[in-house]
């Protein structure tokens, strides 16, 4: 390193330590710079799974978009809905599957199968993501709609169906109790 030094001009050796304070510098600052907090896949971090919260998000949408719609066709009167699922949406994802067989000695065969996810890459996010077959929608068992208003058997009617309509679902898992 003598030699080098010994070889620069006075220029040269007054840009290198420019350069090496500048260095100096930048590490430092990097060093002092406060860590990001990383992401913690919620199924690791202790909170309810994605499938539970995906579940639950479907649950809340449809009580909402049901309470709105009875609510609109009854007049403004208060209306509660409450839905039970079955299940959640779920996503089927292709997959890359392939199997192997070998055959060993005394006529013993082994068979080895593996699969792993096809993934796409996403250019915009600078991502890969899984290829997504079909997307199963989330399956509703049951509706409880509370109505606040005297009890009318026209108008449970009318809620029943229309309820069934929205929902695509059978007349007896729609349950409409009146409050007074």
């Amino acid at each position: 390193m003598g030699e080098l030094w010994g070889r620069l001009n006075e220029r040269q050796k007054k840009l290198l330590s420019w350069l090496a304070v500048v260095l100096i510098i930048g590490v430092g600052i990097l060093m002092l710079q406060p860590s990001t907090p990383t992401e913690v896949p919620t199924s690791l971090s202790g909170g309810p799974p994605v499938e539970t919260r995906a579940l639950e998000s479907a649950q809340e949408r449809l009580e909402k978009e049901l309470t709105s719609i009875l609510n609109t066709m009854l007049g403004g009167r208060r209306v509660q809905v409450f839905l039970t699922m079955e299940r959640g949406p779920r996503l089927e994802i292709a997959y890359d599957r392939t199997e192997e067989e070998r055959f060993g000695a005394e006529g013993l065969s082994e068979r080895r199968w593996t699969s792993s996810p096809v993934l796409m890459r996403n250019d915009a996010e600078r991502k890969e993501v899984p290829l997504v077959l079909e997307e199963i929608e989330p399956t509703v068992r049951g509706v409880l709609v509370v109505v606040e208003q005297e009890i009318r058997p026209d108008l449970r009617l009318a809620i029943s169906q229309a309820v069934a309509t929205a929902l695509q679902i059978p007349m007896y898992r729609i349950e409409v109790l009146f409050k007074q």
